[in-house]
């Protein structure tokens, strides 16, 4: 039960909750992987497609010389398919390139913020506890009289 205003803890509150929503929905993300049968069905697919792929490019490439036009055709087609497809395997396993480490320090550092509050974090002035002062001495009473500040504590 942190001392602070009612707004500042139903904000806490929402944020919490938020975060734990964030983390179930990793959780299951980490908890579901894509099947073995999936990856190595596209691998292969594409694999076949690049092999027999000049064969399909040979007659649209005749006006070139000895079909050389061919080689760079298909190799740029290659690096973009399989450049998508390799941006397809990481999308499925995210955390293996996210820096989860960044997240989980800064997610760290968030909560030893709210769990640190001290009073007067809020903007909020404030009050010292009553302090009870003892009588000035005789010599200090005149002097009190003109400065109120001037005062002892026990």
């Amino acid at each position: 039960n942190l001392p602070m205003h009612w707004l500042r803890k139903n904000e806490i509150n929402k944020a919490v909750t938020i975060f734990e929503d964030n983390l179930g929905s990793s959780e299951r993300l980490l908890s579901s992987p894509v099947p073995l049968f999936y990856s190595r069905h596209t691998a292969r697919f594409m694999f076949f497609f690049m092999s027999f792929l000049p064969f399909a490019l040979y007659e649209p490439f005749g006006n070139t010389w000895n079909h050389i036009g061919l080689l760079p055709a298909t190799a740029m087609y290659a690096l973009f398919l399989f450049g998508i497809e390799e941006l397809a395997n990481q999308m499925e396993e995210p955390f293996t390139i996210l820096p989860m480490q960044v997240f989980c320090d800064k997610i760290y550092n968030w909560c030893m913020e709210i769990v640190s509050w001290q009073a007067g974090d809020n903007g909020m002035r404030v009050y010292p506890k009553e302090v009870k002062y003892e009588a000035l001495p005789k010599e200090m009473e005149s002097a009190s009289s003109h400065d109120p500040w001037i005062l002892t504590k026990k």
